[in-house]
């Protein structure tokens, strides 16, 4: 199995993992067969690509972090608690104590899930819906911020903290405008200023939450903050910042910055990992971004290539603190034609090769 373009499906193609919505429910199940029709709706709903069976590759399994079922219960949690939150009113206490109820059995089934793979060297997911992506890309963001923490050596308790605290961290991009939120034009200062607001629109609600550690709800505020003072929306530097808030911000960036968008396409997962690594002990904490290095897979099992070659390959193999450069198998060559024997080849060896785009 391996994750294709949806503008490269062929008819009857069978889906390998289940598609959900901004809810957590299922759109399509596993075992579907994709007609021409449902790839047309997967285009409209802002769907690029899907993870299908092919006997290309037939003994490459895709393994996710967490299970899809846990998957879904994940999302469907987040929607729910940003939901209740974003229109809570804020003018008076607000009795909201269900929130930590909620996530924190979750958070800890996801932490004992990612306890076991050892992180995220698993596939993650990024399939996005238009409409839904605050938040698969909330959940995504956790999941990595988990894993690096997991890296860290936090404690059990400590993990859940961050793992409500990550899930909760855009909650004030529920009170900005989607206009401006998804212009696919440059933003004005103004514009800016308004997106940036959304730190201290969240916090303003979480830190109301007498259930909430308050290292939970600072990472709504303190997510962009930078180690160097550059950050918003009060310039901390270095250890000013939580903990929690410097895990936190670096798997947002990673994840935003590969992730497709409505007014952009994903950058290449390694072209995320180098800027990561350019800002380390600048802009991201050090010890952070090493242990991302150390944790996740930046193409995983399963990613479908286009090499400088030309050729077409798939993962089956993305080592650690190597993952930007994995084993490939060659299935098509330069004019897209099927190989006669896919083959296969060590990126970390054959350096005059590049990954030149991935189906996303």
């Amino acid at each position: 199995m391996r994750w294709i373009s949806v503008l490269n499906i062929t008819d009857r193609r069978i889906l390998s993992q289940n598609i959900l919505d901004e809810r957590g429910r299922i759109l399509l199940a596993k075992g579907a067969q994709l007609t021409d029709s449902m790839v047309r709706r997967l285009m409209t709903m802002g769907i690029t690509s899907v993870c299908v069976e092919d006997p290309l590759t037939e003994d490459v399994q895709v393994h996710e972090a967490i299970s899809q079922q846990l998957r879904s219960s994940l999302v469907s949690a987040t929607y729910d608690s940003l939901i209740e939150l974003s229109q809570a009113d804020v003018s008076r206490y607000i009795r909201t104590s269900s929130i930590r109820r909620k996530l924190q059995p979750i958070v800890e089934e996801v932490v004992a899930c990612l306890s076991e793979v050892n992180g995220a060297r698993e596939y993650l997911g990024n399939v996005y819906l238009t409409d839904g992506e605050l938040y698969h890309h909330s959940v995504n963001v956790t999941l990595f911020a988990l894993s690096l923490g997991l890296h860290q050596g936090l404690t059990s308790p400590e993990l859940v903290e961050l793992g409500i605290g990550a899930l909760l961290h855009d909650l004030g991009k529920l009170k900005i405008k989607g206009a401006v939120l998804k212009k696919p034009g440059r933003l004005t200062d103004e514009e800016y200023e308004e997106i940036k607001r959304h730190t201290t629109l969240g916090y303003d609600i979480l830190r109301r939450l007498q259930d909430l550690a308050p290292s939970s709800t600072l990472i709504s505020l303190e997510h962009h903050e930078r180690v160097d003072g550059t950050g918003y929306p009060r310039g901390l530097r270095k250890d000013e910042i939580h903990r929690f808030s410097r895990i936190v911000s670096v798997a947002d960036v990673y994840e935003a910055l590969t992730a497709n968008r409505v007014y952009r396409k994903g950058y290449l997962p390694h072209q995320a990992y180098e800027l990561l690594l350019g800002a380390g002990g600048i802009q991201f904490d050090q010890d952070v971004v090493k242990s991302f290095v150390d944790t996740i897979a930046v193409y995983p099992t399963g990613m479908t290539l286009e090499l400088s070659t030309g050729e077409r390959a798939v993962v089956v193999k993305s080592r650690p603190k190597q993952s930007h450069r994995p084993v490939v198998r060659i299935f098509a060559d330069k004019e897209g034609n099927p190989v006669d024997k896919p083959y296969e080849i060590d990126l970390s060896e054959s350096l005059t090769t590049e990954i030149v785009s991935y189906e996303n």
